[in-house]
């Protein structure tokens, strides 16, 4: 299942809320939502580096990444190590999409070679 990569400009009242759940010294202006796995907050240069790499890096995950200004956010908590739990996502779905080899039906490098 893909989901989109949203990069979030945090208005005044989604900034307080979001220093109210991970912490009042936090420097918080923007917030990465990461579809249905989680999010992170922090400021503009720490939610770009990883939107810019995870765009990259999550293709298999994200169809569409993009900029808003404006985004409805219901979960203020950062997600504890998001960039391990999309590689396990990733991981797995590559897992699922494997083509499976019937052990009965592998050649041997002899049988290949000599047709046997």
């Amino acid at each position: 299942m893909k989901e989109k990569l949203i990069l979030v400009t945090l208005n005044a009242e989604q900034v307080e809320k979001a220093k109210e759940v991970n912490g009042k010294r936090k420097q918080i202006t923007h917030a990465l939502i990461c579809g249905s796995h989680g999010q992170i907050f922090g400021t503009k240069k720490h939610c770009d580096k990883y939107f810019s790499a995870w765009k990259e890096i999550f293709k298999d995950l994200f169809n569409q990444s993009i900029e808003v200004d404006d985004y409805e956010i219901s979960d203020f908590e950062s997600t504890f190590d998001m960039v391990n739990i999309l590689i396990d996502i990733q991981d797995t779905s590559k897992e699922k999409n494997k083509i499976k080899i019937d052990p009965a039906k592998k050649k041997s490098l002899f049988s290949k070679l000599f047709g046997k």
